[in-house]
């Protein structure tokens, strides 16, 4: 049999991905089998299956059969072989396990070969230096450990607690902390051991300043922008100190570099940072520059073309005469032209660039020296590292095939296509070599991550006052994938959330490929409490949707039909009331009522944006439409139109600008008389209209009691809002916005008077937290659209803003 080491990803149950160490081997059984199909018949019989200890203690023959499949009197399977190492490494209790297959008459022997870890035998011994001075003491360093007596160890094992020490030194202003550590066998039958942790703290630095040497061409801001260091009036920097880092401070200073030659200085040097030690404490940075030479571009030749048109490819090159001679260019120059051949399926295409400066004239003329590749076409597409995530869900995203040309840009497109699955933490592809010439296996590694959350928390709203909810959601579901439910690419979410005034509850699930074609099925059951001033209302139901993909960037079709029940209990108020514009014109409340509500929709979506919870460039734009009863049966005879358009735009510093609009239509038709109220339009509050209360722009009722009148919101027919909002990065997860809301709604469908506008203006505070961010806003009204609306200043909300 053919034995080959392997780095094997393994799992734990409880979902973590690990990564075994070079010690662990795999036996490559059937690796003599031609690689075309196997039957079970073909395959060699298991006549028995042996366990060994090749580590120290005694090793459990039956804990390591319940967590085997591999059996005697069925065929070999490869497939089960490598679980059951998967399986054994994700006990922990191994340090690695070697199967090998050995033939016997009528069949193979299979013999698992193990290695358990040691025990702890005793607390972990922890020795600091400093001896006498150290700044964090032994119970510290144990807490860091998470290691205690009996726990199993191996080097692996006090090789990630060392680094989580050194981490944590790290945070705390020690960048020269190093940990070692020791097993000391104490009994190999016992499998017993002692560990002994040896912490060298280093001292202590924090940087107080960065000083910059040499620069005369580029000024220190601009440096310190490229490095990415605080401006004095950035606030910032005005909490605490920086911790020195030389891993952080090699990063800035090839940023500096990667700046002057973006900026045409080719012979730059940027020496290593100088650390110096003050007086006063800390450290200061001192990075000293030699400039050298500006350079432009003088001749720009491209030379070794012979398989496409010399015209079409000197087209491609960025560089032109008399233009500064940027890095930059240089680099998109020699992967325009890759990207050419690399379209075309020629692979392994380079492109060197031969430079030849003057310095005393600041020019560079500068050749293009192309090595031609080879067509190729993809044989296999070979997928590694999946060890949780169906091979389907990988390859239905990929925009090649095998027997397709090998298009390089394409094969990055799906890199990337397949990284915004969010199920990886690392996404890599590459060509294989194989023996048939003009064919290469395209090799896509991954790595997986965790994908499901379970969320819990509380919070504060202008609505709800105090508020809790719960969430538990896995982005990578398989309905059918016991025990662990996860590897089908599907989406299940399951939420609720109990307030004051609101009451929410949802199941979700989705299935992006809807057999197996790129269809969206979704599914969604819901309950949704609400307590109103004058009632309450109830609404049960669920909805199906099916989506698809249309062609350009984020664009998406979805239909959807929705099943509702809407109940109206404690209505307080059956008064008659009188429209204020129109005091001829009643108006009563509802009163407890059921109706029953069977819609179909449809939108279509343009979305672009770049990140799901915290956009800061491109798009979200939506028309949809939706109608009820009629054909669809019901109570309810009504239609919705509404148009949504957003755009989010990066500026300097990472600060961002939104601005979006919305215009929305609500009607009645057919036996329906007119809206009711709990379908109609309203305005204000957190998530529309900030500077006033929830639900009090737009059309007013009013009743006379005596010496008092009543004014209350009635919703309308039409509305339409906008907001433009500038946001400023603080720290991490925290931002500054200022913002400017306008909008109104009226009583009739289509109406629309833009001089008619309620409009605000504030400040507030994002706290980015993930999946559940906050947003807490102070706005001032600046116009009302009557005298009736009332305002509230402050308004926190959680959730996602588009």
């Amino acid at each position: 049999m053919r034995i080959c080491n392997a780095r094997l990803p393994f799992r734990h149950p409880s979902g973590l991905v690990e990564r075994v160490g070079p010690g662990v081997l795999l036996v490559c059984l059937l690796g003599f089998i031609p690689s075309a199909v196997i039957h079970a018949a073909d395959l060699p019989s298991v006549k028995a299956v042996t366990i060994e200890n090749a580590g120290p203690g005694r090793l459990d023959r039956t804990f390591v059969l319940e967590h085997i499949g591999t059996v005697t009197d069925q065929p070999l399977d490869r497939r089960q072989i490598a679980n059951d190492v998967k399986a054994l490494l994700a006990t922990g209790a191994f340090s690695s396990v070697r199967v090998q297959a050995e033939e016997v008459e009528g069949g193979v022997n299979v013999i698992y070969m193990l290695w358990l870890k040691h025990r702890i035998d005793g607390p972990v011994e922890v020795k600091i230096k400093p001896d006498e001075d150290s700044y964090y003491g032994e119970s510290k360093i144990q807490d860091w450990l998470e290691l205690n007596e009996g726990d199993r160890v191996d080097d692996q094992t006090l090789g990630v607690a060392a680094r989580r020490i050194e981490k944590e030194y790290r945070d705390r202003y020690f960048p020269d902390a190093r940990v070692e550590w020791e097993i000391k066998e104490k009994d190999r039958e016992a499998g017993l051991a002692g560990v002994t942790v040896k912490v060298d703290e280093g001292k202590r630095a924090k940087i107080k300043r960065t000083i910059f040497v040499g620069n005369e061409e580029i000024s220190e801001k601009e440096l310190r922008n490229a490095a990415k260091l605080r401006a004095w009036y950035d606030p910032r920097g005005w909490f605490g100190a920086k911790r020195y880092d030389p891993a952080s401070l090699e990063i800035q200073r090839m940023a500096v570099k990667e700046f002057y030659l973006n900026r045409g200085f080719l012979d730059v040097k940027v020496d290593a940072p100088e650390v110096k030690r003050l007086e006063e404490g800390g450290v200061e940075i001192v990075v000293t520059i030699d400039e050298g030479t500006r350079y432009r571009f003088g001749t720009v030749e491209l030379t070794g073309a012979t398989l496409f048109p010399e015209d079409d490819l000197r087209n491609l090159l960025r560089a032109k005469t008399g233009d500064t001679a940027s890095a930059r260019t240089i680099k998109d120059t020699m992967q325009a032209v890759k990207d050419y051949y690399g379209r075309r399926g020629y692979t392994r295409t380079a492109v060197r660039p031969v430079l030849d400066p003057d310095a005393r004239k600041g020019i560079v003329d500068i050749e293009f020296a192309l090595t031609e590749g080879r067509l190729t076409t993809i044989r296999n597409i070979r997928i590694r590292g999946n060890t949780r995530t169906r091979d389907k869900v990988i390859r239905r995203e990929l925009l090649v095939a095998p027997g397709d040309i090998f298009n390089e840009v394409k094969v990055r497109r799906s890199e990337r296509v397949v990284r915004n699955l969010g199920y990886f933490s690392d996404v890599r592809s590459y060509p294989l070599t194989t023996d048939v010439p003009g064919e290469e296996d395209l090799v896509l590694e991954v790595e997986e991550k965790r994908t499901g959350q379970f969320l819990l928390g509380v919070g504060f709203s202008s609505v709800d006052k105090a508020s809790g909810w719960i969430e538990l959601s896995q982005g990578n579901f398989d309905l059918w994938g016991w025990p662990y439910f996860t590897g089908g690419g599907q989406k299940l979410k399951l939420s609720a959330m109990v307030g004051d005034k609101r009451r929410q509850y949802r199941i979700q699930f989705k299935e992006p490929w809807f057999m197996d074609r790129p269809l969206a099925l979704g599914f969604e059951l819901y309950r949704d409490e609400k307590e109103y001033d004058d009632y309450d209302l109830e609404r049960t139901g669920g909805a199906v949707s099916l989506g698809k993909r249309l062609p350009g960037r984020g664009n998406r079709i979805t239909f959807r039909y929705g099943l509702e029940e809407s109940i109206v209990t404690d209505v307080s108020d059956t008064n008659i009331y009188y429209y204020v514009e129109s005091p001829q014109e009643s108006f009563s409340f509802m009163r407890d009522e059921e109706t029953t509500k069977s819609s179909l929709g449809v939108t279509l979506r343009h979305r672009t944006f770049n990140h799901p919870f915290v956009p800061t460039s491109g798009d979200n734009a939506s028309l949809s439409a939706e109608v009820s009863g009629g054909p669809l049966g019901a109570d309810l005879d009504i239609y919705e139109v509404s148009l949504d358009l957003g755009h989010y735009e990066p500026l300097w510093f990472r600060h961002v600008f939104r601005i979006s609009a919305n215009y929305k239509v609500v009607d009645a038709y057919g036996d329906t008389d007119e809206v009711p109220l709990a379908e109609r339009l309203f305005l204000g509050g957190g998530r529309t209209l900030r500077g006033f209360k929830y639900r009090e722009v737009g059309p007013k009722v009013s009743r006379d009691s005596g010496s008092d009148t009543y004014y209350k919101p009635a919703g309308g027919g039409s509305r339409v809002m906008g907001t433009a909002e500038y946001t400023v990065p603080l720290v991490p997860m925290v931002r500054f916005a200022a913002f400017y809301d306008i909008g109104n709604v009226w009583r009739e469908p289509y109406e629309l008077e833009l001089s008619d506008l309620a409009s605000s203006a504030g400040v507030g505070i994002r706290l980015d937290f993930p999946q559940f961010p906050i947003r807490l806003d102070w706005g001032w009204p600046l116009e009302r659209d009557d005298e009736f609306t009332r305002t509230d200043k402050f308004s926190l909300w959680i959730g996602i803003d588009y």
